[in-house]
């Protein structure tokens, strides 16, 4: 993995500290979750002791390589948010918004004194080991480790500060896939002010000191968040959004057998029979993203012939655009696998 450190100029002014985003709910869940224990329970964070924290927030978008297409100008991806609140010894990162490749509301829960991290999602919490963040947000085995780049504050050269900047650069390094230690020093001086992993941007917003008792930053399975929605398959955009996409030309779909059944009546389906999440990319925008071994429907998608393409969630393509006859269906077949050893 390639690791890229860059200087930027300003920091974001400090403000009120900015609320946890909502989160759609999914109150069905609440008693069917799997809850797996993590490797030790957080003593040391079991008290409504109050402590300093920082809490950031970042905008992220995915920028959709050239390779894939060159977005007209009238549609953007939608962005993300990502809230983060980060003391000395732990740190809480909460993924909101539709912008995301995983369920709106996902939690990450990390340690400075041990590699790893706990997760909840959709299915419910468990604790990862090093490197397996990257598997997760990937939803599946994760292909050769996306760029890291790291931007800070220029007047901070050469200064060491604990705490939140070398936790924040954990959580980067656990993301990508890469070793804490190649990351951390990055963060020495401070909390980056924008970040890339793989395609992903972020631009931090906000950063505001706060005080919360210790139990808001235990790092295990136990006081665990909302349960969230969940989904196999999401948009990020509105349907009014993704309707503003140009078809090249005004063809209607034609008669294929691919086996499937009849063709959507509006609206572009695309299956996805690969080992992994992926990516929707269509006109050069970023509309969605579809499970392994899953089907997403994305209406408001115009009549006529778009291109479309996919890549994994960390940056690598599975398919380069081809041309889709909207209503209509394509399919990311599975990659071809060596044959087994006799």
């Amino acid at each position: 993995m390639e690791i890229e450190q860059l200087d930027e100029a300003a920091a974001p002014a400090e403000d009120e500290a900015p609320p946890i985003a909502d989160t759609p709910v999914a109150p069905a869940l609440a008693t069917s979750r799997d809850i797996a224990p993590a490797a030790a329970v957080d003593g040391a964070y079991d008290s409504d002791e109050s402590i300093e924290v920082r809490r950031f927030v970042y905008r992220v978008r995915v920028d959709v390589p050239s390779v894939l297409g060159e977005p007209s100008g009238e549609v953007e991806t939608a962005a993300a948010e990502l809230f983060v609140d980060v003391s000395e010894e732990r740190l809480r990162a909460r993924f909101a918004g539709p912008g995301w490749p995983v369920a709106a509301g996902s939690e990450v829960r990390l340690r400075g004194d041990s590699p790893g991290a706990y997760v909840f999602d959709e299915r419910g919490g468990r604790p990862l080991l090093p490197s397996e963040l990257a598997t997760w947000f990937e939803g599946g085995p994760p292909r050769p480790g996306p760029m890291l780049v790291v931007r800070r504050d220029p007047s901070l050269r050469g200064a060491v500060t604990p705490g939140p900047g070398a936790l924040l650069c954990a959580f980067l390094a656990e993301w990508s896939g890469d070793p804490r230690e190649n990351v951390m020093r990055r963060c020495a001086a401070g909390a980056p002010f924008s970040f890339r992993v793989g395609y992903w941007r972020g631009e931090r917003m906000a950063e505001v000191p706060i005080e919360l008792p210790r139990r808001e930053l235990r790092c295990d399975h136990l006081a665990p968040p909302d349960p969230v929605t969940t989904t196999t398959s999401g948009t990020f955009l509105e349907a009014a959004a993704i309707a503003r996409l140009r078809a090249h030309t005004s063809r209607t779909a034609e008669s294929v057998d691919d086996g499937l059944g009849p063709l959507p009546q509006e609206g572009l389906v695309l299956v996805n029979r690969s080992e992994a999440r992926i990516l929707v990319i269509t006109d050069g925008v970023a509309i969605g993203w579809i499970g392994a071994t899953e089907t997403g429907h994305f209406g408001g998608v115009s009549p006529g012939v778009h291109d479309v393409a996919a890549m994994r969630p960390l940056g690598a393509v599975v398919m380069r655009p081809r041309e889709v006859i909207v209503p209509g269906r394509t399919i990311l077949r599975a990659p071809r696998r060596p044959p087994a050893d006799p």
